[in-house]
């Protein structure tokens, strides 16, 4: 091998090298997306306010709290579903605004970034209606949370989708302040059943 085969490959190995560092160097600097730029468009209110969008209008008409869950479909005496934190039921009511609609999200969010979704086990069951065109349908959401995550909750519920920032969305703060919170907490129900009261 002389000399000038040398500087060839050597050169070649060098510049190889240099775009292999260049293409990583790339790929790290790829644009993320912040997935708060995803998220719908949300309509804001209140406990017992309607919120209204394009697609649809929902109203929370209350919230209850339970320490255990009835069964599900029990033949017999089923033992209750406990939990150590609280279960958190919320009744709503609601209705599409043009076409017949399901609710694909639904998040409650409280203080610190925590969300919780929807029917927190197996063998338990939110109602969750199905939209009819400005008729109202109630239904209920059940969620998990541990008992110092109520203060400050807020419901949100969206209709979801392949492509999240167009579709619609509904935040709802709940009204729980700290009082209201230890208020949940002293009268909160045995052997809850979300069906019986949607």
């Amino acid at each position: 091998m002389d000399g000038r085969e040398l500087l060839v490959r050597g050169g070649a190995g060098v510049v190889g090298t240099g775009l292999l560092v260049a293409a990583m160097w790339v790929h790290t600097m790829r644009p993320k997306v912040d997935a708060k730029e995803l998220d719908p468009l949300r309509n804001d209110g209140r406990i017992g306010q309607t919120v209204s969008n394009r697609m649809f209008s929902v109203r929370v008409d209350g919230v209850q709290a339970a320490r255990s869950l009835a069964p599900g479909l029990s033949f017999g005496n089923e033992p209750a579903i406990g939990t150590d934190g609280i279960y958190l039921a919320v009744r709503i009511r609601a209705r599409s605004e043009r076409e017949p609609l399901r609710l694909g999200t639904a998040v409650l969010e409280t203080p610190g970034g925590y969300s919780y979704r929807y029917d927190p086990r197996s063998g338990t069951t939110s109602t969750v209606p199905d939209m009819q065109p400005l008729i109202w349908a109630p239904g209920t959401l059940l969620f998990e949370l541990p008992k110092d995550r109520l203060r400050g909750a807020h419901l949100v519920v969206g209709t979801g989708g392949l492509l999240p920032q167009l579709s619609a969305a509904a935040d709802i703060d709940l009204g729980i302040d700290a009082n209201r919170a230890e208020a949940l907490l002293r009268s909160a129900a045995d052997r809850f059943d979300p069906e019986a009261g949607s």
